[in-house]
């Protein structure tokens, strides 16, 4: 199979977006799923990676606590 210029770019330009989809992600420490997470702080101790799920309910379950985690707190 002989492939265009074009073609040859667009392959090239997928597989970028597949290597920075993949670094992205990151495994949740609360619930354990591999997905894109967002650091979090547990008890002044250094970050940890929260997926988005578990991340709003960490906001929401303990907005008066200053965003400290319980240990841990998704299932």
């Amino acid at each position: 199979m002989v492939l265009t210029i074009t073609e040859t770019e667009e392959l090239s330009h997928m597989r970028d977006n597949i290597r920075r989809s993949v670094d992205a992600l990151e495994q949740c420490w609360s619930c354990q799923r591999i997905s894109e997470c967002e650091p979090a702080t547990v008890d002044d101790g250094p970050p940890v990676w929260l997926c988005s799920d578990c991340a709003i309910k960490n906001r929401l379950q303990y907005a008066g606590d200053h965003g400290r985690l319980a240990w841990p707190f998704c299932s």
